[in-house]
């Protein structure tokens, strides 16, 4: 009998954006509604589950674009208990962007590097992450 061998090609829909910023999640939020014309506005935290049992709670702010249909999602990376993705340690916020044909990662990069709250934003690659799964908690 021949073997059959599958490949498996996992395709992320979104895009990935770590800003590392001093500034508290409301501020920072605010300062990047203004920036890309969005209205993020918070929503339950999310909960990340530790390998002990413990767990961690992370500020989320969601916007859904009537005009594009993307979702953007601002969560806190970073907090005293842990962190959503550790391989990405140094962003202290994460910004999620779902894709879609008329969203260019570049011109949001652009329009970010130029608010004041927002010291460093770098596109992230999610295939080389091995915590991605928890991307999926802020959907």
């Amino acid at each position: 009998m021949p073997r059959l061998t599958l490949d498996v090609f996992e395709e992320y829909p979104y895009f990935l954006i770590g800003i590392c910023s001093s500034d508290s999640d409301y501020r920072l939020c605010w300062s990047l509604n203004r920036a890309l014309g969005l209205a993020m506005k918070m929503e339950k935290p999310v909960e990340v589950m530790r390998r002990k049992g413990e767990a961690s709670m992370h500020s989320l702010y969601t916007f859904v674009s009537d005009y594009e249909y993307v979702k953007y999602r601002l969560v806190e990376n970073k907090t005293v208990n842990g962190f959503v993705l550790p391989e990405v340690a140094k962003a202290d916020y994460l910004l999620i962007i779902d894709k879609s044909e008329g969203i260019d990662a570049d011109e949001i990069l652009r329009k970010m590097k130029n608010v004041r709250q927002v010291l460093l934003a770098f596109l992230v690659d999610i295939s080389t992450l091995k915590t991605k799964q928890n991307i999926l908690l802020t959907a």
